[in-house]
């Protein structure tokens, strides 16, 4: 049994939380063109600085 893989992505960058570090990665990443994804866990996107 082979497991598929895709061909063909639909963005150029993942950033996996978006805390001050993640923010900052997906929107140097969209300034300079690339297709971005945020993952986050919780319900509202930001850091402990920004939800605490």
């Amino acid at each position: 049994m082979t497991d598929a893989v895709p061909t063909e992505f639909t963005h150029d960058l993942l950033v996996i939380g978006s805390g001050p570090g993640g923010q900052r990665a997906a929107i140097q990443a969209a300034k300079l063109g690339k297709k971005v994804a945020v993952i986050e866990r919780k319900t509202v996107v930001g850091g402990v600085c920004i939800n605490t």
